[in-house]
C-alpha cells in the first residue's frame, strides 16, 4: 500500500510537470532565489509554511506550501544545483479527503 505523503508528494510533482509543460516559453520568467530567502519572504508575506514535500526522479525537492487558513498556496522546486524556484500559487487551498481502497477500507 502506498503512503499517503508519497502519493501527495507525486501528484504534486506531476501537476508542477505538466504546469511547466503547459506554460508558453514567453509566458514568464521563472521567479527563481536562495530558498531560505523564499521561505523567508513567502512567511512573512502570506504566512505560508511547507506542507507537503517531495524529491523528483532527477534529485530535485519539490513543496507545497499553504497559509494556516488556505487561502494562499506556492509550489516551490528546488534544483539539485541549489536554486529554488516558484513553479505555481494560488488561492484557496482544500484538503481532500483521504479515501482508502482496498479490502482493509
Amino acid at each position: 500500500m502506498r503512503s499517503i505523503p508519497k502519493l501527495i508528494a507525486v501528484t504534486v510533482g506531476a501537476i508542477a510537470v505538466a504546469t511547466l509543460i503547459a506554460m508558453p516559453a514567453n509566458a514568464m520568467s521563472p521567479v527563481c532565489g536562495d530558498r531560505t530567502k523564499v521561505l523567508d519572504s513567502l512567511s512573512a508575506k502570506y504566512s505560508e509554511e511547507p506542507v507537503a514535500v517531495g524529491v523528483t526522479a532527477n534529485g530535485g525537492v519539490i513543496e507545497v506550501l499553504k497559509a494556516p487558513d488556505g487561502k494562499t498556496w506556492t509550489i516551490l522546486f528546488t534544483s539539485p544545483n541549489g536554486a529554488s524556484c516558484l513553479v505555481a500559487s494560488g488561492e484557496a487551498w482544500q484538503e481532500l479527503e483521504v479515501k482508502l481502497n482496498g479490502p482493509h477500507a
